[in-house]
């Protein structure tokens, strides 16, 4: 991709984006919601370190649904 130059995607600024190319194909990690839910430890009061899942944008995708390739830009 030329610095100078804008994305050619609507959804990432990579110029060859072999996801984004491709029609019907969703995020591995969200399954195409833009949302995933991660496990984050926690520690309790008597010390004990706890798991809680949490609802956050997902990272993959950006949350837009679509992964990208960011090895496409290399």
């Amino acid at each position: 991709m030329e610095p100078m130059r804008g994305p050619t995607h609507a959804r990432c600024a990579i110029s060859s984006c072999g996801w984004c190319d491709q029609d019907g194909v969703d995020c591995r990690f969200c399954s195409g919601t833009g949302w995933w839910r991660p496990e984050r430890p926690h520690r309790d009061g008597s010390g004990v370190i706890v798991w809680h899942r949490i609802d956050e944008p997902c990272r993959g995708c950006a949350g837009t649904g679509k992964e990208h390739s960011p090895t496409a830009a290399l």
